[in-house]
């Protein structure tokens, strides 16, 4: 391992910053609100703390347009970069917006910079479908949407307690114009309770990740915030607008 590989497995936000110019040719830009630690590194600790077992259960509240999703993609190759048998979920309001997200992951695991600083994740070649791909060494990414079947997938590795073997990630369970409807909520809710939490191949010892914005005081994150779903205490990061000084999270 070279010294520019071991610096960037040391730090999500570098490597973040790293292959985001790398894949897009722009600079990943963190803001700097003032009285406020910015809110990339504020999730990237968080996010940080689930890779080394301290957290096992995530929840992250934030404004929409602020980078979450890049940071999440970002996570998920920054795991197989460490440990490339890593196996996720990843799941969003709908199948075409996961797989979007999923497809990204893939590219940014085929950059060539990539190939070059960590060589030995490698994706499989008879494996490559946008929404469901896996390394050479086993490790896998699988997109869903929400309510979608996931028959025979599952997230992290069976019997491993002493490293990270992957996660499930939901990233914005409901859209905005689905927040008024109790049918819709709730539906996404039991989809969590009786369909997502069961396809953990290590049970507790798979973490799970919530990131999206509040869209109705009885949405998902509202049930984790209350306690009511999994008898589990999650980590919070909550990350308002606004907070109570009134200080800005995002000025731009």
């Amino acid at each position: 391992m070279n010294e520019e590989s071991s610096k960037l497995l040391g730090s999500l936000l570098l490597f973040t910053q790293y292959f985001f110019e790398k894949r897009t040719g722009r600079e990943f830009i963190i803001t700097r609100p003032p009285s406020r630690v910015p809110h990339a590194i504020q999730i990237c600790r968080a996010l940080t703390k689930v890779f080394y077992g301290e957290t096992k259960r995530l929840l992250i509240n934030i404004e929409p347009r602020s980078g979450k999703t890049e940071l999440l993609i970002s996570f998920i190759c920054w795991c197989l970069a460490h440990y490339p048998d890593c196996n996720f979920i990843y799941t969003s309001y709908s199948a075409t917006l996961s797989t979007k997200q999923t497809e990204t992951v893939r590219q940014l695991l085929m950059l060539l910079e990539f190939g070059k600083l960590f060589p030995w994740t490698k994706l499989d070649p008879s494996s490559m479908a946008k929404d469901d791909f896996k390394t050479t060494e086993n490790g896998t990414v699988f997109a869903v949407g929400a309510g979608g079947s996931i028959t025979g997938r599952g997230a992290g590795i069976k019997g491993v307690k002493e490293r990270f073997g992957g996660a499930i990630l939901i990233d914005d369970i409901l859209k905005p114009d689905e927040a008024m409807s109790d049918s819709v909520r709730e539906s996404r809710i039991d989809w969590f309770s009786n369909t997502l939490i069961s396809r953990r191949n290590n049970g507790d010892n798979t973490p799970i990740i919530f990131i999206g914005q509040r869209l109705h005081e009885d949405d998902l994150a509202g049930r984790i915030l209350k306690g009511e779903l999994d008898g589990y205490k999650w980590e919070e990061l909550i990350l308002p607008s606004i907070d109570n000084d009134n200080n800005i999270l995002i000025p731009d």
